[in-house]
């Protein structure tokens, strides 16, 4: 994390270096020292306001329904105005009255706002891994990054985000109850409001297929089969007897499944 630090510093300071040398915004006029302390000095202020704004950002994006470049916005918005209000007191000589409102302020506030985002963008595009506040090497060398808990035999699959926290991960097979689809593991059960169909297309990934129009079973799950007649069923290991219609008793004999 230190050195990840290190290195964002240096490249904050040399985009700070960059400008001081292009003068943008009418600054090309002051002397050359003094636009080079300007422009490095508002990127690193600017850095040290911006950088944990952003990262209250990322944690929106993953506790809240706001998307990520909605975040970023909304983040960028709020930062702007106290590094705006910085250069403008410190160089400008904005005062507290009236004028600090007007024109020459909100297009400092502007022009801090799309230094920002252009930075933020290019921080992406050099550490496209993220902030960076989830390092997953430690001193150790080993990794301990946060498992994403919504995985099933190591995929990442979509229906489990509808379903309740701590329900677990292996599910053996979806069933349908009139407008519900019943999740089904060996441990617990959950009904979820929504079509067969977009439940089977939650579970891209792994390795399952429907086998009656009110079923879906993973392989994974699958102990046995038993016949009963010419009636197919598949034993699971929640030890439900699921139906097979015929129409996928030569797929299932295809696939070796049984």
């Amino acid at each position: 994390m230190v050195q990840r630090l290190s290195v964002e510093l240096l490249v904050m300071a040399g985009i700070g270096l960059i400008l001081g040398l292009l003068g943008p915004f009418g600054t090309y006029a002051m002397p050359t020292a003094l636009r080079l302390v300007y422009w490095i000095g508002f990127i690193l202020v600017g850095y040290a306001i911006f950088r944990p704004i952003t990262r209250v950002a990322g944690w929106l994006d993953d506790s809240t329904p706001i998307p990520f470049p909605a975040a970023i916005i909304m983040a960028v918005a709020v930062a702007s105005l106290p590094l705006a209000l910085l250069i403008g007191f410190a160089i400008n000589g904005i005062t507290m009255d009236g004028s600090m409102l007007g024109a020459g302020f909100a297009l400092l506030y502007v022009q801090c706002a799309g230094i920002g985002i252009a930075i933020f963008l290019l921080m992406r595009v050099i550490f496209p891994d993220g902030d960076g506040s989830a390092d997953p090497a430690t001193a150790d060398g080993q990794s301990h990054a946060k498992p994403d808990m919504n995985h099933f035999d190591g995929i990442p699959v979509k229906l489990l985000d509808r379903l309740p926290a701590g329900f677990p991960k292996k599910i053996s097979a979806l069933g349908v109850e009139d407008h519900y689809v019943r999740v089904l593991t060996p441990e617990r059960t959950e009904m979820l409001l929504m079509r067969l169909g977009d439940a089977i297309a939650e579970m891209d990934g792994i390795e399952g297929m429907q086998v009656h129009r009110s079923w879906w079973v993973a392989r994974s799950a699958i102990m046995t089969s038993k016949r009963d007649g010419r009636n197919l069923r598949l034993v699971l290991d929640c030890g439900l007897e699921v139906p097979v219609s015929r129409a996928y008793v030569a797929p299932l004999k295809q696939t070796g499944w049984i």
